[in-house]
């Protein structure tokens, strides 16, 4: 018996802080990678005569494509050991977004761009159901704004970066700026991140019944609530240039803007973890609902430069991303933590995916009645639905306090 648990301890990773850290810079490298094609697609329209709209499906159908595969994966994830993919989602990941600037064809740009979606949607289901084995016990929605905010400032810091390397590089020269992913993948290994139970009984994989987690009434309009907030902030990173070049500023403000509002996601990641031990996941995400609305009301009143802007688009972004470690530990309390990784990728996948579908009904809208007027009414109904979904919702009781 022995030899058999001394196995367990070798062949798992062990949870602390220094591997929920690891997680955290994990999920900014992963990250980073997803947030490179839009710096480079200026680069692709010129080689390869690509139009406005040719351009804006290339990147579409990446996040797309990143997103909708996720819970195909977080499902295996749950009957299979699939640890083993993470570092290799972000090794291939990026190694496959910095070969795009080397495409010879067209067809090869979209092969590149497609492999690297595949490695993209493969990172958040799989690391979501490491999570929780390397989080310290009743700490889960600390660790877990942890882990968002890595993937938040990576994704925030890409494009500056890339300017900043395409500024003093060709781009032919992008390649090299895939070894931040090999060094990631040799310390997810060094840590034994990839690693999991090699015994770990059947019992317990046969216990997580996949339609049961199909028709889990609560769950489901759990996620409907939060991919109604996904809206705001997948619509807001798409239109947030157009609406300030409407506004008569230039690239780099219009930059300057949606950068903000990023930092702000980050930050409030961290901020809801550490108030999550105060107060319940049910306030922190209605509060966070709240804060987004009164954000965007502020902004669209009068979409200008000015303090106020910053503060309002920091707000919005600190809202809209506040919430999702919460709504993870939520997902996963409502379906037990061995579904943890399905849980992830419901809630960083498919209502991302969700929200970038119907930013094309706030586009819709904006043809014909104009940009502000359209976030304005997509959006902050989108918010009030989803506080009153979530209001009606019981918030899941925490496992681990009922097992002391």
């Amino acid at each position: 018996m022995t030899s058999n648990n001394n196995a367990i301890q070798i062949n798992k990773p062990s949870s602390g802080w220094i591997n929920v850290s690891v997680m955290g810079w994990a999920h900014l490298a992963s990250d980073f990678y997803c947030d490179i094609l839009p710096i480079l697609l200026p680069v692709l329209a010129l080689r390869f005569g690509f139009s406005y709209s040719e351009c804006g499906a290339l990147f579409m159908a990446f996040q797309i494509l990143a997103n909708f595969i996720q819970p195909v994966i977080g499902l295996a994830a749950v009957r299979y050991n699939l640890n083993w993919t993470m570092p290799l989602s972000i090794l291939f990941g990026g190694i496959f977004i910095c070969l795009v600037t080397l495409a010879s064809s067209t067809w090869i740009l979209i092969a590149t761009i497609i492999l690297s979606g595949m490695c993209a949607s493969t990172f958040h289901p799989v690391a979501g159901g490491i999570m929780p084995k390397v989080t310290p016990k009743h700490r889960d929605v600390l660790a877990t704004s942890i882990f968002i905010a890595g993937g938040n400032i990576g994704f925030a810091f890409a494009p500056l970066v890339v300017a900043l390397f395409l500024e003093h590089f060709t781009d032919d020269k992008l390649f090299y700026l895939s070894f931040p992913a090999v060094l990631t993948a040799c310390v997810i290994y060094m840590r034994k991140l990839h690693t999991k139970e090699k015994n770990l009984s059947s019992s317990h994989v046969k216990n997580v019944d996949i339609k049961a987690l199909m028709k889990n009434g609560p769950f489901i309009w759990f996620t409907v609530s939060f991919a109604l907030r996904s809206l705001c902030y997948c619509a807001l990173l798409i239109y947030l240039p157009l609406l300030f070049k409407n506004h008569g500023f230039d690239t780099m403000q219009s930059a300057g803007a949606v950068t903000t509002m990023l930092i702000g996601t980050a930050a409030g990641g961290l901020a809801i973890g550490g108030l999550s031990t105060r107060f319940g996941l049910k306030f922190l995400i209605l509060s966070t609902y709240a804060s987004c609305f009164a954000g965007i009301a502020v902004f669209l009143w009068q979409p200008d430069l000015n303090l106020i802007t910053y503060l309002a688009l920091f707000v919005v972004g600190a809202s809209v991303y506040g919430s999702t470690p919460v709504a993870i530990v939520w997902a996963e309390r409502m379906l037990s933590r061995s579904a943890a990784a399905f849980a992830t990728s419901m809630m960083l996948g498919f209502t991302f995916g969700v929200g970038y579908i119907l930013s094309v009904l706030t586009g819709f809208v904006a043809d014909y009645f104009g940009l502000s007027f359209a976030l304005g009414i997509t959006l902050l109904p989108a918010l009030v639905i989803a506080s009153f979904i979530l209001f009606m919702l019981k918030e899941p009781e925490d496992t681990e306090t009922q097992e002391d």
